[in-house]
């Protein structure tokens, strides 16, 4: 009976030893599982921040756009400004000189009038002085 026990006994304990194997491995598969779980999620995440990044990256380049294009607006209506106040100064030299074309005009002909009075007031004087003499 002693050898019946003790074979039993071995093939109890092989059973136990084979269980014992099987509940390792599954512990083992079960680490393994949740560290491929960690490390995807880890992936996931790195993507996400990565996409994070992009975001935020293309957000601050449409914004510096935006302030450039707003730089280059600001810049072309200062021209334009600047461009409409030499037109008006152009314009104001242009009324300027004619007032100062008609002012001679205008003065010309009251040197004009006044050689015609003159020369009258001549012809008239000696029209009287030869009706006397």
């Amino acid at each position: 009976m002693n050898e019946l026990t003790q074979a039993r006994s071995r093939i109890h304990a092989s059973i136990v030893t084979r269980a014992l194997a099987c509940h390792r491995i599954a512990s083992n598969m079960n680490e393994f599982t949740l560290e491929r779980s960690r490390i995807h999620a880890n992936i996931v995440v790195n993507a996400l921040a990565t996409h994070q990044l992009a975001s935020n990256t293309n957000k601050r380049t449409q914004e510096r756009n935006r302030i450039h294009a707003n730089t280059v607006t600001c810049a072309l209506t200062s021209h334009q400004i600047v461009d409409d106040m030499n037109k008006l100064t152009q314009e104001r030299s242009r009324i300027h000189a004619s007032i100062v074309i008609r002012a001679s005009a205008a003065q010309q002909i009251a040197s004009d009038m006044k050689k015609y009075t003159q020369e009258t007031v001549l012809l008239n004087a000696r029209s009287m002085i030869s009706v006397f003499n």
